[in-house]
């Protein structure tokens, strides 16, 4: 990993990928109907807020990995990314084989025609070459254990406290555990963050987080890499069809250092919406020829997060 890749890891990767891992998950093979039977539309009475905190997000964490384990659906969505390189608008498809994506908007403006013909062979080459679906593949597939291990050490990472309630969803206030011994790099970042969470209580769903790293991060004394204390980040999830969750916004606002006394900046926004539901054995040929008839380019940013079912099974 170089050091360039190590601090934006240290950085999306804390609750920012905690989250957002779900999104970047490989597609899963489809379990038979009956595994996939929804569940019943009426939201069940919230139960009673357990008296330690911590217990009450560790029943959300729980929920929120089940749940993830539970959702085989596939979706196309708009994405909008702003980061270092620039702005890009793109529309995504995820199928059993991946996600395929196709640029949009770069810098806010049409694609050149070379840039068009760049990002065609892109996607032509995702399709035709099995070595790049492996790497893909193996991409989101590390993408999203990592996620998923983040996800678990929450409720032993830090100390939760009530902080009320509004709207359905319970906010919480977090801080360091003292006593968590982290036992991977990426995790050690837990130790110098804090900040609010929010939890729907009925579907005991992560909604929102909001944090800062109140003191720097250092990789290896040092020597890999510095986050600097003031960075932030902000991650909004939502309920974008039933039963079905999405981030929808992320933002990474952090500073740092790589080998040795390189200036990093980590500044990455996205923001997800126009959520469709497509066919669960959509092929990456398919979702090609799905992507091509796209419309006339658009930003993300200027779409509601609305939701159509293009076809379920």
């Amino acid at each position: 990993m170089n050091p360039r890749h190590l601090l934006h890891t240290m950085a999306v990767l804390s609750f920012a990928t905690t989250i957002a891992g779900a999104q970047n998950q490989p597609s899963r093979p489809r379990e038979p109907a009956a595994a996939q039977q929804p569940a019943p539309s009426a939201v069940p009475t919230p139960e009673p807020l357990p008296q330690n905190a911590n217990d009450f997000i560790r029943q959300a964490v729980d929920h929120e990995l089940a749940e993830q384990d539970r959702d085989h659906s596939h979706w196309r969505y708009l994405l909008h990314r702003e980061d270092d390189k620039g702005t890009q608008d793109r529309d995504v498809v995820e199928t059993g084989e991946g996600s395929l994506s196709r640029t949009l908007l770069k810098f806010g403006r049409p694609l050149t025609p070379e840039e068009r013909a760049l990002d065609e062979a892109r996607m032509q080459k995702q399709i035709s070459d099995p070595g790049e679906r492996a790497k893909h593949s193996k991409r989101e597939k590390d993408d999203a254990e990592k996620a998923k291990s983040m996800l678990k050490a929450i409720p032993d990472a830090f100390v939760f406290q009530y902080d009320g309630e509004e709207d359905g969803l319970v906010q919480l206030n977090f801080t360091p555990n003292p006593r968590y011994n982290p036992p991977t790099r990426e995790l050690r970042v837990f130790h110098a963050l804090r900040g609010k969470i929010w939890i729907d209580r009925s579907q005991k769903r992560l909604a929102r987080v909001e944090g800062s790293l109140f003191e720097d991060v250092t990789f290896a004394f040092g020597l890999l890499g510095r986050l600097d204390k003031g960075g932030t980040f902000k991650v909004v999830q939502q309920q974008v069809a039933p039963e079905h969750w999405e981030v929808v916004s992320l933002d990474i606002n952090m500073n740092g250092r790589a080998i040795i006394f390189k200036t990093i900046n980590v500044k990455h926004r996205q923001q997800l919406s126009d959520f469709q539901r497509v066919s669960d054995s959509l092929t990456l040929h398919q979702a090609y020829e799905m992507l091509l008839k796209s419309g006339n380019p658009a930003s993300a940013t200027n779409h509601a997060s609305t939701v159509r079912a293009e076809g379920k099974n």
